[in-house]
């Protein structure tokens, strides 16, 4: 279980994947707060439209990040993340900025088509990247606690199966920057829906401090993939945790509320 490479390019500092780098076929990055043209507490990489940031400057910071892959912002194609377990399929290289799915929210996207940058955002949440190097498709998936509690992870694997045929075992992922067990300090709520899924497993990933709950929802999700047939030597996770990382890098929900911008993963064929 690798932990991500940092990298520097003039202002910005992005991570990538040392098992996903190692395809020539495909690119990725999970991008951090620096590199963008956005100002004041959306400094500098923003990719939320909502919250007060300009939308022009939003634009701008998706074809700064997209050129870091050889493409363009014409080129996105993005989530809209709503903590669902809905999975959008691109077919086509639509040639300009877009939903996955139109107005419609999914957590989760897939495509084998070339030059198709999917994108998917993160604040705290976990943001994942696959890549099937034996049918050449790839896919960006959101998982809060959300989305671990409805498996979006192992169903979009499914999906890609059902759609591609795609094998478990073929597949590379990569989970990006998210929080830690430490700081997902939560109520019973969390903790009985996750019990709901995951039975007494849960409990090798959760430990209690006096009322509260911390979970850790990084290597629930790589026993997950290892359940759903990814093999472990494929499966690269950030140990980097935006609450309580360096504030000069990283934006969280955790720690900032709504006043704040979010991160982009973006991940396509070449």
């Amino acid at each position: 279980m690798p932990d991500l490479i940092k990298n520097e390019l003039d202002s910005m500092t992005y991570f990538t994947s040392p098992q996903l780098t190692a395809y020539p076929r495909v690119r990725h990055a999970f991008f951090t707060r620096t590199g963008g043209v956005s100002a004041g507490e959306f400094e500098s990489l923003n990719f939320r439209f909502t919250g007060g940031d300009e939308r022009e400057r939003v634009l701008r910071n998706y074809d700064i990040a997209a050129h870091v892959l050889g493409f363009s912002e014409q080129d996105v194609v993005r989530t809209l993340q709503q903590h669902t377990d809905r999975i959008g399929v691109v077919t086509e290289r639509r040639g300009q900025f877009s939903l996955a799915s139109g107005e419609e929210g999914v957590d989760a996207v897939m495509t084998n088509v070339r030059g198709v940058v999917l994108t998917g955002f993160y604040a705290d949440c976990q943001l994942l990247l696959f890549y099937d190097h034996k049918t050449g498709a790839i896919a960006a998936v959101h998982a809060g606690w959300r989305g671990v509690q409805k498996e979006i992870a192992r169903k979009t694997i499914e999906k890609m199966g059902e759609v591609y045929g795609t094998r478990a075992r073929d597949l590379t992922c990569a989970v990006g920057p998210s929080i830690c067990r430490s700081c997902f300090e939560t109520d019973d709520d969390v903790y009985d829906a996750l019990c709901g899924v995951y039975g007494e497993k849960i409990s090798d990933f959760i430990y209690r401090e006096g009322e509260k709950w911390h979970i850790d929802l990084k290597n629930i999700t790589y026993s997950s993939l290892i359940s759903a047939g990814v093999m472990p030597y494929n499966i690269d996770i950030s140990t980097i945790c935006p609450c309580c990382g360096d504030r000069s890098l990283w934006w969280s929900h955790r720690r900032q509320g709504e006043r704040r911008g979010v991160h982009a993963g973006m991940i396509v064929l070449v």
